[in-house]
């Protein structure tokens, strides 16, 4: 992978022709993605998102004995960045750039932050993440961290997060790949291979119900999902293939892994419903050697599930499905199971590594695709055209539906994948469809837009650019 020498991976965009915006079916969308370069769209009107410095201090925050260094003024660093710092548990400090800072530099400031960090924790490993204002003023943060490095004699990474690169904010997670790639992870001439396979997701990945069915297929792994160590990343190097949760948080980790190591990188998709879980699972016990164990285990957990199922149907009911791309394919391959009809996905976004999974489903029921990252108007707009009996997506986007007076589930808090995610969800969907009560009652209040910003088509505010 020769951009691992370069300064930054190259965008989404520009490395899988990735679109944050698109309104059609899923053979149209199937097919653009299919091409060499996708018509790339803009929207003259968008609501606040998520960016690729949010998804990089989310991970960032999982890495165990890390302190990161948010070299940014205090506003980089405020509300819904504070939350994600919060989850991840990693310490974090931010150097307060001020005005003059930003016009005269803050490489000082930083040294600072980096001496009082490694006073404080001690931490195996410091990050320093940029933010846009330092893409702008241009602070020599290269040197800072070299010199530093040999200062105290642990890895001092660079993570250079512009927040304005990639529309895609999951480039965010591709940036701190590259940077532990780049300058922390070295293989060992002549070891040997580790007979195990890598497990591996990024930020805010439940890990719980797999990691029990991994033990009980008797699959060994190496554990680099959820909170994860430096170590853990420096053993899979060596493990014989690797296997992700979702392999669209962890692409860049996944190709460079099979590229420069030639660890081989099993492209199944994520382990969600029974079909899901049992091919995941039979993908990794390959790689892991233990077939034969793993057979025997996955049906005895399919007919506990199946049978807890029976009285958890959706038969006929219209779904929406409104996630990131690989969890959103999961839970809609689900929700057929189920008897239900998946009327729409609604992406973050979508790629080439995403057009067999949208050429399926054009081969199925050539469900509606709408690529909406954030956009409430849009979702509500959508929804309420659409009419499905049933929307599933995260918390903030459920209550938008419940206020258009859609059912909603949220499953934010549901460990989604495994048998034991496929008997957690279907409940929930189950529940939700029995007590319409409070979206009825949240829609009782009125839209948050007017009836004449409704009237307008859902992507009446998506442009094609020009070149």
């Amino acid at each position: 992978m020769n951009e691992i020498r370069q300064r930054l991976p190259r965008t989404r965009e520009k490395r899988r022709g990735a679109l944050t915006a698109y309104y059609g079916d899923s053979a149209a969308l199937a097919d653009e993605l299919e091409k060499e370069e996708p018509r790339q769209r803009i929207r003259t009107y968008s609501e606040t998102d998520d960016d690729e410095v949010t998804f990089a201090i989310r991970l960032l925050g999982r890495i165990r004995g890390s302190v990161t260094i948010i070299h940014s003024p205090p506003g980089c660093g405020a509300i819904k960045l504070e939350d994600e710092l919060k989850a991840g548990g990693s310490p974090w400090l931010i150097t307060n750039i001020e005005e003059n800072d930003s016009i005269l530099g803050a490489d000082d400031k930083l040294r600072e932050a980096v001496d009082l960090a490694y006073r404080t924790w001690r931490p195996e490993i410091i990050f320093i993440l940029a933010t846009p204002v330092v893409a702008i003023n241009n602070d020599d943060i290269q040197s800072a961290a070299t010199e530093k490095e040999d200062l105290y004699n642990i890895p001092v990474v660079p993570v250079y997060a512009a927040g304005f690169r990639s529309r895609t904010a999951v480039y965010g997670y591709d940036l701190v790949f590259h940077a532990l790639a780049k300058y922390v992870l070295k293989g060992e001439p002549g070891a040997p291979p580790i007979p195990v396979v890598n497990l591996i997701g990024a930020a805010g990945t439940r890990t719980g119900n797999i990691i029990t069915d991994l033990n009980g297929a008797g699959i060994s792994y190496n554990n680099v999902s959820g909170s994860f160590s430096i170590s853990a990343l420096q053993r899979s190097l060596g493990a014989s293939a690797s296997i992700a949760i979702d392999k669209d948080d962890a692409r860049f980790l996944l190709e460079w892994l099979e590229e420069a190591h030639s660890v081989v990188h099993l492209e199944e998709i994520a382990p969600i419903g029974l079909a899901g879980t049992e091919r995941w699972l039979l993908a990794a016990a390959g790689a892991g050697g233990s077939t034969g164990q793993a057979r025997a285990y996955i049906e005895e957990e399919k007919a506990a599930a199946e049978q807890a199922l029976k009285r958890l149907r959706l038969d006929g009911v219209s779904v929406i499905v409104d996630l990131p791309p690989e969890q959103a394919f999961g839970i809609a391959e689900f929700v057929e199971e189920l008897g239900g009809v998946v009327a729409a996905l609604s992406l973050t976004h979508a790629d080439s590594s995403h057009a067999p999974r949208l050429r399926e489903w054009a081969s199925r029921s050539n469900p509606q695709v709408y690529i909406q990252p954030g956009q409430p108007f849009e979702k509500i707009n959508a929804l309420g055209k659409l009419k499905p009996a049933l929307y599933i997506g995260k918390g903030e986007a459920a209550v938008w539906a419940a206020r258009a007076g859609i059912t909603a589930a949220a499953v934010d808090s549901v460990d989604l994948y495994g048998f034991r995610g496929v008997q957690e969800l279907a409940p929930l969907l189950a529940k939700a469809l029995r007590n319409p009560s409070l979206s009825r009652y949240l829609s009782a209040g009125g839209s948050s837009y007017r009836a004449g910003w409704l009237s307008k088509s859902a992507n009446w505010h998506i442009k094609q650019e020009v070149k």
